[in-house]
């Protein structure tokens, strides 16, 4: 790499307004295509001042590394292992990368890694206050670093509210999230305005909520992110909180977003699709898991032209009074396919219901669980006003003896199709209490294989 002599980076550094003490050379970053940048720089953050002993303020010195690069063009601020506390925010300003140690995201818990952590403090008791990393500007990374705040309380009946950690602001384009861990944030990593950002390999335990999506109007994608109690256990009073708050995602207006291979578990809410001023979401979304939710997947509103596209879901329900593995709630105009997905849980008084004008396809899907909790006869699947397409389902109640009602027609229901599915039950029932016109219903090739099927 080509190193840049000390004068000139002391020259430029002093039109910056600072001088920096610096134990290493500055170089040349070198992209991870392996082309020369010769305008790009990297810089340790420690020839700022940054210390690493979880009791020095970082703020000022890791704001000054991040200006100092972009003045120069842009280049890496990269930061060695270590605990880095901030009673500040910081802003990344464009064409800037803020790069830790890690290469992988570390399932992290405070100090157990050996990795770059940051530890920040501001903020605490404003959900609404600046995050503590705005990203300001375009082609911005954020990668291999762990956010740990060490001012929440693990042993807490709720968290301490805090604003988000990582906030794009004035629309920045292709900002990338990359081997983070958001070990205990109250809000995890707010992507609006965001256009073709990318998130991938994210792991932790965000309380309120973990990704939030709105007014991306070109690609956005987010891929390989976990959501686990890593941080404060399981069935504890905070993690309670999460199960009756916590959303782990949350989409608005976004065109075209592509979701891959994502997972949260006990969170009240696993993935959340809502109508803002700014519309409603529409994209593919393939290989989702929501384990131990209340409602795993929730669509309030879906765009109205294409839709939500869900793929190879796994969803399980099973907290609350009424957990239910889909909502499709009233609001809803958008088409929604679900296909070859899995759903399971217990104590359901309904997999899921269907309402809302936008048809919904659920084919080739799985159903798996104990539904009718109050024993009233209650269907699998409620479809309650939206054309609905019931195609190639497997339903297998527990015990898989009984007779279930699989699918439940209300007057409200505009439509349906319902064929070729199979139930372990020792009949396919489809309740319906109004004549179905052929012109809007079709029902046949449904068959039951329990023992005394008839």
């Amino acid at each position: 790499m080509a190193e840049y002599s000390r004068r000139n980076w002391l020259a430029m550094a002093g039109m910056a307004g600072a001088v920096v003490a610096g134990r290493h050379a500055v170089r040349a970053a070198q992209p991870h295509d392996g082309g020369t940048a010769p305008n790009l720089i990297a810089l340790d953050v420690r020839d700022c001042g940054a210390r690493g002993d979880a009791k020095t303020d970082n703020t000022a010195a890791f704001q000054r590394a991040l200006d100092l690069v972009h003045a120069r063009g842009g280049g890496i601020v990269h930061v060695p292992a270590g605990r880095y506390l901030f009673k500040g925010h910081l802003t990344i300003p464009a064409n800037t990368t803020l790069e830790g140690v890690f290469r992988a995201p570390p399932a992290y818990i405070a100090g157990s890694a050996g990795g770059t952590e940051l530890l920040p403090t501001q903020g605490r008791g404003r959900e609404d206050g600046p995050p503590f990393i705005g990203v300001a500007g375009n082609n911005c990374t954020i990668r291999g670093l762990a956010i740990y705040y060490p001012e929440q309380d693990p042993e807490a009946v709720e968290p301490a509210p805090y604003s988000w950690t990582i906030q794009s602001q004035h629309f920045p384009q292709d900002l990338s999230v990359i081997d983070v861990a958001l070990t205990n944030p109250y809000q995890g990593i707010n992507l609006t305005g965001a256009g073709r950002h990318y998130i991938a390999r994210v792991y932790g335990r965000p309380m309120k909520t973990g990704v939030y999506v709105d007014q991306c109007y070109d690609v956005g994608r987010i891929e390989n992110i976990h959501f686990f109690p890593f941080w404060g256990g399981i069935n504890t009073p905070l993690d309670t909180w999460v199960e009756t708050h916590g959303t782990a995602f949350r989409f608005g207006r976004s065109d075209a977003q592509y979701v891959f291979n994502t997972f949260c578990f006990q969170y009240h809410t696993g993935y959340h699709f809502v109508q803002t001023p700014s519309g409603a979401c529409y994209g593919n979304f393939l290989g989702l898991g929501a384990d131990t939710c209340h409602y795993p997947v929730q669509v309030d509103a879906a765009e109205s032209i294409v839709g939500l596209q869900i793929t190879n879901g796994e969803f399980a329900a099973y907290l609350g009074s009424d957990p239910q593995v889909f909502i499709i709630n009233s609001a809803n105009t958008g088409q929604v396919c679900m296909t070859n997905c899995a759903f399971w849980g217990g104590n359901l008084k309904h997999f899921g219901t269907v309402q809302g004008a936008g048809v919904v396809s659920l084919i080739g899907c799985n159903f798996n669980g104990a539904w009718d909790m109050h024993n009233r006869g209650e269907p699998a699947i409620l479809c309650d006003g939206a054309p609905a397409i019931i195609s190639n389902c497997r339903f297998h109640p527990v015990p898989a003896k009984s007779r279930k009602t699989i699918v439940g027609i209300t007057n409200n229901c505009v439509g349906a199709v319902i064929t070729g599915n199979i139930t372990a039950t020792t009949a396919f029932v489809v309740d319906h209490s109004k004549e179905l016109p052929p012109s809007h219903f079709q029902i046949h090739s449904n068959i039951a294989v329990g023992s005394d099927a008839k």
